[in-house]
């Protein structure tokens, strides 16, 4: 804030509306995403429920597919964003609002360390180019094996070269020597390296003294391309081994990958660039036929084109700043867990324990709860209906495309003596199994407990009931919409379609 003050003015600031776009992991649970979130506020930068969190992925995907058009783009093609990311740390994002009809800047990036740990992956389906729109095709998925873990073996490698003592001794007495040797290893090694044109590395360490066995000549740790690589290669291969999982997911349901966009600070690599080009787009071309022929094509192995966009680097955090200027392109996406609620209904031999059952005074009935109702599915699930059930829903997803637009709907009923408490708890469950249970039981997620103030809801809107011992009570029939965003969970209270407060989730 003081950056912008000092380069437009403090009256320019003043005027001017300013939204913070912060990115995280897309491997982040619901509960590290809502910390997130929590800090930004905290900071000072706004409301909670003003604030824009966006997955790393997909912001790198929205400025990579729009920094490659016109290209090839067509419509139903698949590309696989990888984000071989730079560290741990959320990066943040400062958009001010438009002003005057023109936009202050397009772009205000944060100075990044490179050497993150985390690779998020994102495969997309393009459902229309102008303007361009796209929809998950596939689960997100990452993994612990970014730029980080190649300076944790570096670390290794030079420990294991020069001994550990003198290297420990380095590291405590001699720290500017092994940083500089650190960041020539990060800013040139980890981007530049390439096996055909690198015989050797030469790693500057001054002040170190010279020692053939170790390799150590004249300030200098020299490393053959096989220890280089032996470096890279560990890691490389389990980036590979995720793009491949990503491929094999979308052919699985028919569909064809088109291409594969390397971004983030690992996504440098030369090395990794060219391991990805010689795995994924090394099949020969179709044979020579006499006629022309379509059937050779269709039945040669598929190629998939591996991208490098310009400033790749810094991909996500141009893509959060075209997230908080445009909106989101993503029509729909793919929900990486069950999500649902457990639910109270009325007893059923034929379906429930009977040690399970309890005596309900209201409904004077015999009952069953902690079943469970899932409201998104990760994949397909079981889904048995019952004519008393308690707790309902307006929309089941089975396993797939989430819309942002349209929230999904947890109905409930409750009922409340006269004096009680108008404040209610919910669970949000999830269940990352591929079939999900019809019952609570251990293994299951508590993601948040749902706070609902219902105090705000008119009198009116209750249905006072009686039994028939003569007790009345209330009733209220009440929704809960969750909308999936890209990267967190939004929740608000409505009543016959009338929004009536905002719901406080408690992260677990």
């Amino acid at each position: 804030m003081d950056t912008l003050t000092r380069r437009y003015g403090e009256t320019f600031m003043s005027m001017t509306k300013v939204q913070f776009v912060l990115t995280v992991p897309a491997v982040w649970s619901d509960s590290a995403k809502n910390a997130t979130l929590q800090a930004a506020e905290r900071a000072g930068m706004g409301n909670i429920h003003d604030l824009k969190l966006i997955s790393e992925p997909e912001a790198a995907a929205v400025y990579t597919l729009r920094a490659i058009q016109p290209n090839h783009l067509k419509v139903g093609d698949n590309f696989i964003v990888c984000d071989a990311g730079e560290r741990f740390i959320p990066k943040i994002l400062l958009l001010p609002r438009p002003l005057f009809g023109f936009h202050i800047f397009k772009r205000f990036l944060m100075n990044l360390t490179p050497g993150g740990g985390t690779v998020d992956l994102i495969a997309y389906k393009i459902t229309q180019l102008s303007p361009l729109r796209v929809e998950e095709s596939a689960v997100g998925t990452g993994g612990l094996c970014g730029s980080a873990f190649l300076n944790y073996r570096f670390e290794d490698h030079v420990k294991n070269r020069i001994g550990e003592e003198r290297y420990n001794t380095m590291r405590e007495k001699k720290a500017k020597t092994w940083n500089m040797g650190l960041k020539y290893f990060e800013e040139f090694v980890k981007r530049n390296f390439n096996e055909d044109e690198h015989q050797e590395v030469n790693v500057p360490f001054p002040g170190l003294p010279d020692d053939e066995e170790a390799g150590l000549d004249s300030g200098f740790l020299v490393m053959s391309a096989e220890q280089v690589k032996g470096i890279f290669e560990p890691v490389v291969k389990e980036v590979i081994d995720l793009v491949e999982g990503q491929v094999q997911s979308i052919r699985q349901k028919g569909g064809v990958v088109s291409g594969i966009v390397l971004v983030g600070g690992f996504g440098q690599s030369n090395y990794l660039y060219n391991r990805m080009k010689a795995h994924f787009n090394s099949a020969p071309p179709p044979p020579y036929t006499e006629r022309p022929t379509h059937a050779a094509a269709l039945n040669a192995p598929q190629t998939i084109e591996v991208m490098h966009p310009m400033y790749a680097w810094t991909a996500v955090v141009r893509g959060a700043v075209l997230r908080g200027l445009e909106g989101s392109m993503v029509l729909s996406r793919r929900s990486r867990w069950h999500y649902g609620t457990s639910y109270a209904t009325v007893f059923d031999e034929a379906r429930h324990p009977i040690s399970d059952r309890y005596w309900s005074p209201l409904w004077e009935r015999w009952m069953v709860s902690d079943r469970m109702q899932w409201h998104i599915a990760k994949v397909s699930s079981h889904l048995s209906v019952h004519p008393y059930i308690f707790l309902t829903f307006t929309n089941f997803y089975q396993g797939a495309q989430v819309s942002e637009s349209q929230p999904i709907s947890f109905h409930y009923t409750r009922n409340f003596r006269p004096g009680q408490s108008l404040i209610v708890e919910d669970d949000l469950i999830a269940c990352d199994a591929e079939i999900a249970p019809d019952s609570y039981q251990k293994g299951l997620i508590s993601v948040c407990t749902l706070t609902t103030d219902l105090n705000a809801v008119p009198k009116s809107l209750f249905t006072r009931l009686t039994t028939t011992k003569g007790v009345e009570f209330d009733n209220l029939d009440f929704t809960l919409d969750m909308r999936i965003e890209s990267a967190g969970l939004v929740f608000e209270l409505k009543v016959d379609g009338v929004r009536y407060g905002a719901v406080s989730a408690k992260f677990h």
